[in-house]
């Protein structure tokens, strides 16, 4: 028996390949997004509010010369975990959809492309508020002080210790 060419082409493709295919494209783009925002969303800010004399005494914010050691910080920002989350979230979601609504491929095919654009959108939005928190962050005073977290995209981790 010999095998035709339009028997070769029907058969070179498994049933619903073109769904696994959208489906690896998927968590592709849900592992980059993932790495990249643990790579690349990262910021750290740090400060003292004083200093020291020449005498080795110390200084207060406002350059008075005081007996307490002035309080220094460091804030350091990433990727708040519930982002990772909702990208796990969405792939699953969106798993869970095509097996419950897609009655056709075209139909499968738009839910991987949604949940794609609601991953790269959720990644970019995750990076303009991180960036944004970040650069507005001005604490100069570690006394007292007060911090606009952006929950729930990016993270603060707060350190604070006298100087000396």
């Amino acid at each position: 028996m010999t095998i035709t060419q339009n028997e070769t082409d029907e058969n070179a493709l498994l049933p619903g390949a073109e769904i696994v295919v959208g489906i690896r494209s998927l968590l592709i783009w849900a592992i980059v997004a993932a790495t990249m925002l643990a790579v690349f969303l990262r910021g750290s800010m740090g400060s003292c509010s004083g200093g020291i004399t020449g005498s080795g005494g110390f200084l207060d914010v406002d350059g008075r010369p005081t007996d307490v050691a002035p309080m220094c910080g460091s804030v350091t920002m990433s990727a708040n975990p519930l982002v990772y989350g909702a990208i796990a979230l969405i792939v699953v979601l969106s798993l869970t959809r095509i097996l419950g609504r897609a009655g056709t491929v075209a139909q499968a095919l738009r839910i991987l492309n949604n949940a794609r654009m609601v991953i790269v959108v959720l990644t970019l939005v995750t990076f303009v508020v991180g960036y944004w928190a970040i650069t507005t962050l001005r604490v100069e005073d570690w006394n007292n002080y007060s911090i606009l977290a952006p929950l729930p995209f990016a993270s603060f981790d707060i350190s604070t210790h006298p100087m000396g």
